[in-house]
This record gives structure tokens, sequence and C-alpha cells, in this order.
């Protein structure tokens, strides 16, 4: 029965890891990344203080700082991206979007969203854009308040990034491999939480979100507990591909097949000695 309850485990575990790869584009086990990109990661920097003079641009080409951007009482959601993103960086701000729907919690009422581009050739044009589609995303009145898309300089960036310990690195064909993450902010400027992706639809569950915007509100702070940490990573010839996606889910049913397999044959393995003892029982050792 030990032996039983093992493997059933191992069944277990090995369920939950396919479970969890449907939404993890990362490397099959086994497959080398890239010395380059293997510094692509979150630090995670708790009650730091960002840079709330730091000189970003709105939509409007505008210069503006976080410190203007920032009320009192009011935790602010963080995310790192780049606009033009073709994978994770849109799918996660529109998740965040879809969670903050389901609070009785108000952008631009409770707390505020920003979006700052880790790309420096993104322009306040393409920030517009992606502005206006979460405002009508989100649908809330006075929504257009509290949702700030920003682009930024080099330096800036760099600042940000190193603050928050959000480590990217561009890619050869003009794209950034980096983390998927948002950021708690209070409403002093400080790093209150790391959020990551969960393993299921919503990625950032409202009821997760709330705790942490409360969390901030009233300066607090706390770690992650089991972080999925996804790796936006884009690049030709990758390991990071639909095909070593693919085969982890084939390699992981096939484990579960073989599993399977084993427990049926200990099962009855286990059935027929039981059997066997009690059609011919053991005269203690005795001829």
């Amino acid at each position: 029965m030990r032996t039983f309850n093992l493997v059933a485990m191992a069944l277990l575990l090995t369920a939950t890891a396919i479970a969890r790869a449907d939404v993890s584009p990362v490397a099959a086990p086994g497959t080398q990344i890239p010395q380059i990109y293997r510094n692509v990661g979150v630090v995670e920097h708790l009650n730091r203080q960002l840079p709330l003079d730091a000189r970003l641009y709105d939509e409007d080409g505008q210069y503006v700082t976080l410190r203007q951007i920032l009320q009192p009482g009011r935790p602010l959601l963080l995310q790192l991206g780049y606009l033009e993103c073709p994978m994770l960086c849109d799918t996660i701000s529109r998740d965040l979007m879809d969670s903050a729907k389901s609070l009785d919690l108000s952008i631009g009422k409770d707390f505020d969203y920003v979006f700052i581009s880790i790309d420096p050739t993104d322009t306040p044009t393409l920030a517009t854009l992606k502005r206006n589609s979460y405002i009508a995303e989100y649908d809330r009145a006075g929504s257009q308040d509290g949702i700030h898309v920003l682009v930024a300089k080099p330096n800036e960036i760099a600042l940000f990034s190193n603050t928050v310990g959000f480590g990217y690195q561009p890619t050869q064909n003009g794209q950034f491999a980096h983390p998927a993450v948002a950021m708690v902010i209070t409403p002093d400027g400080r790093i209150s939480k790391y959020l990551y992706p969960g393993p299921q639809h919503p990625w950032f569950p409202g009821d997760v979100m709330k705790s942490a915007l409360s969390d901030a509100s009233q300066g607090k702070f706390s770690t992650s507990v089991d972080a999925l940490l996804l790796i936006c990573l884009q690049y030709t010839k990758s390991a990071y591909s639909r095909a070593s996606m693919n085969l982890m889910r084939v390699s992981g049913i096939l484990t579960m097949m073989i599993l399977g397999s084993a427990i049926f044959w200990m099962v009855k393995r286990g059935s027929h000695a039981q059997q066997m003892s009690i059609d011919h029982p053991s005269d203690g050792g005795k001829n």
C-alpha cells in the first residue's frame, strides 16, 4: 500500500506539471538557454523606494513623474513591458484589467495602473493606442484618470528596472526577453508585493489582487509564495517554441500512462497475493 501511495502521488504531481505547462512558455527540461538570457528574471526588492522624480513621458509626450501620479491613500499597480510585445505583455495587461473589473474597487478612485515601457523606441503615439484600449476594456467611469501608459529614455528605463529587480535583455530580432510580473506599490512609492501569473485563468485572481492592494494601501509588504515565473522570450530556432511545449505535454501524458499502468499492475498483483494467502494460509514454517 505504501508503494501504491507513492506512485499515486507521483501521478498527481505529473498531472499538476502538465496543467501548469499549459500557461508556461518555458523550455523543456534539459534545454539549453543561451547565456545572454540567463539573467532574465525577477529579484524582489520589497520596501524599496521607486525613483519618484525620474522623467517619464505620457501619451501626449508630456513630461510626468510617478510623484505626480501617486495619490494619498491610493496604491498603484505597476507593470513593465514593451508596447509591441508579440507575446505576454498585452496578455498580462488585459488579464490585470479583467481581474480589476471583478473588484469592488475602481481604477482612478481606489488605485491606479501604470505601464512603463522598457523599449526606448516606443512612442507616445503607441502609448495612446494602448491606453485607450485598456480604458475601453476596463469600461468603468473615471478610469481615464487612473490608467497610465508611459514611455522613457534608456537611463530612466534602467533606473526603474534595476530598482524593482526586473531583469530583461534585448534579442537579436529587436524584441525583449523579460519576466512576466506585476508589482503593487504603496501610496508613497515603495514596493509592497510582486504578483506572478498563476496556473489558471485569470492569472491574477481578483482576491489576490484585492488583498495585495489592501496591504499596500496600509504600507504593508509581503513575499510571494509559489511564484510561477513566465519568461517572454522569442528568437529564431528558439527552444521556447510551441514544438517544445507540445513535447512537454506529450512527455507528461506518456509518463502518466506509464505510471497508470504501473498502478494497475501493482493493484492487480496485490489483490492476487492477498487471494493466494487466503486460499493457502501459511503454516508458520512447519513442514
